[in-house]
């Protein structure tokens, strides 16, 4: 969706803050002579959706607000309505950054959770082509000097990434695989020497769901720091006989590195959750993510750490 400014309507919700009110019943007295945001500020604000590797697993996402206005603001919250989840909510509530004329500020939220039912499934299907909209609750003024909290209804907010496709996606993939089978990653992952070479190996754990669909693992791809030492035709991952285990409740995979580089492992932000492509009941599902353990995480990390030599 192509960012661009957007109409809005705006509801204004007088709220009088820090008002003291006389035991005669005199008039509350308000703490700053700054009025609400009016309507043709509100008109010159664009929202637009991000998300970063980082914030995947949380699944946080970002609302990017810019003020094209040339008035100072507030920004106090805000929320997403978003075809296809239920309510989203702020992941950082005290945070309330200053909203000058030509800069951008954001609202962290967490996505709500995945409306499935409905949507048609499939590693290519996305989220039906609704715009998403949001409100945002702001001030003029900065600092202590606020003007009343003001709901601002943006009715059109940019996803020019396809985020909340992704998300819906992943979720709903994942809600579907696990009405079938539950997975989990061993919390230890030893090291063995094959064929000459250092190879770590990491188990995940498949246990059917009684009385739920037929699930079956497709492929588990390689990630930025770990791979197949034999991945045969498709460049990486494991497929075909290397899945074998799943039959009964336990694939093993063995693991080199995928790099050597340092910085590929002190600034990782995905490679240690297994990326697992799967069927349920002969549908192929979008890839799903099965994180590990601590435990493990740490034990993969001194292993690249030894098969690459790097210096203690």
């Amino acid at each position: 969706m192509a960012r661009g400014r957007t109409a809005l309507v705006v509801a204004l919700t007088t709220l009088v803050g820090a008002a003291a009110v006389a035991c005669s019943g005199g008039a509350p007295t308000p703490s700053s002579t700054l009025g609400p945001v009016p309507d043709d500020v509100a008109g010159h604000l664009t929202v637009q959706v991000d998300q970063g590797r980082t914030q995947y697993a949380a699944r946080e996402i970002v609302l990017a607000v810019t003020n094209d206005s040339d008035e100072t603001m507030t920004l106090l919250s805000g929320v997403l309505d978003a075809d296809g989840f239920g309510p989203s909510h702020p992941t950082k509530e005290n945070r309330t950054p200053a909203l000058r004329p030509g800069t951008t500020r954001d609202v962290y939220l967490g996505l709500g959770e995945a409306e499935c039912a409905g949507f048609p499934a499939g590693p290519g299907e996305p989220v039906p082509d609704a715009a998403p909209s949001a409100v945002l609750t702001l001030a003029l003024g900065e600092y202590d000097d606020l003007g009343p909290a003001t709901d601002v209804v943006v009715d059109e907010v940019g996803d020019p990434g396809g985020h909340l496709a992704r998300n819906h996606a992943v979720d709903c993939a994942g809600a579907a695989v696990a009405a079938g089978l539950s997975l989990t990653v061993d919390a230890d992952v030893p090291v063995e020497t094959r064929d000459g070479e250092l190879t770590a190996l990491v188990t995940l754990r498949v246990e059917p769901v009684d009385g739920g669909p037929e699930v079956t693992i497709d492929r588990i791809a390689g990630t930025t720091i770990m791979n197949n030492p034999d991945p045969g035709d498709d460049g990486s991952g494991w497929t075909g006989a290397a899945l074998d285990g799943q039959r009964s409740g336990s694939v093993t995979l063995p693991v080199v590195p995928a790099r050597c580089d340092a910085h590929a492992v002190g600034e990782d932000k995905r490679g240690t959750f297994l990326p697992v492509s799967a069927s349920v009941d002969g549908v192929a599902q979008h890839v799903i993510y099965v994180p590990m353990p601590d435990s493990a995480r740490a034990d993969l990390f001194a292993f690249i750490a030894e098969s690459c030599d790097w210096p203690e």
